[in-house]
């Protein structure tokens, strides 16, 4: 089994010798403590996969690696989106970590009535915390193509993007219609939308639903915010991607 990849760049994984620095080597050097002549594989998180071999530890914290060999992946479908209810501490990492590591494309930071969270002027430091846990999580999970984290939107902004997509999907307890029903035919991309702790607002609900969401319920059990969202996408997987 392959180990966790070490970030590189596009640029590196096109030369036949390159230098993996900074966090990604401190990383190699005092965690996994490689040695020379290692075998260790690298992405760019954007669909490059390379096995390099380690030729020299430092100068300081630095190793040069050469390519052995390298694959391009290409995206699969449905593109799986995820607008994900910003929650308190642990649970929003959480959140991020289960969507990253299901395998989700995208993820777009929501600000829904009932958050309790409100990140409003730190929007761009919540933004950078979701990509590096975006970053480290696909590292571990071996991922060739990295989630995208989106700008942080409101729910009157949310529906603007709802064209984007060939469904629109809100979870919803309440919901008389299952998961399951609806996820049958979708093979181009699709929206999740997740709603915080408190639940959906009765309004935000009927906004979506007027704008072309359709709400489902993944069962008679409440899911936390933290969980929701990567469970409904390795439902969502399982029936499309993770079956080709």
């Amino acid at each position: 089994m392959e180990p966790a990849y070490f970030l590189v760049t596009s640029a590196d994984l096109d030369s036949p010798v390159f230098n993996i620095s900074g966090t990604e080597a401190h990383h190699a050097l005092r965690v996994r403590r490689v040695r020379e002549k290692e075998i260790l594989f690298v992405t760019d998180g954007i669909g490059q996969v390379g096995e390099v071999e380690v030729l020299n530890l430092g100068p300081g914290e630095q190793l040069t690696v050469k390519v052995i060999s390298k694959k391009t992946k290409a995206p699969q479908k449905p593109i799986v989106s995820v607008a994900q209810a910003l929650a308190k501490g642990e649970r929003s990492d959480l959140a991020i970590e289960s969507l990253t590591e299901v395998g989700v494309d995208e993820i777009i930071p929501w600000q829904a009535n009932r958050c309790i969270v409100k990140w409003d002027t730190k929007s761009h430091k919540g933004i950078e915390k979701w990509k590096q846990i975006t970053r480290e999580s696909s590292k571990q999970s071996r991922r060739a193509f990295f989630p995208k984290i989106l700008e942080c939107v409101n729910s009157k902004e949310l529906i603007n993007i709802f064209n984007n997509y060939s469904k629109v999907i809100l979870l919803d307890p309440d919901s008389k219609i299952l998961f399951n029903d609806l996820i049958e035919k979708i093979d181009e991309s699709v929206l999740l939308i997740i709603g915080p702790e408190g639940g959906v607002d009765d309004s935000e609900i009927e906004l979506f639903t007027s704008a072309g969401a359709q709400s489902a319920t993944l069962g008679e059990t409440i899911l936390r915010t933290s969980t929701a969202g990567g469970i409904a996408a390795a439902i969502l997987l399982s029936k499309t991607r993770w079956i080709k």
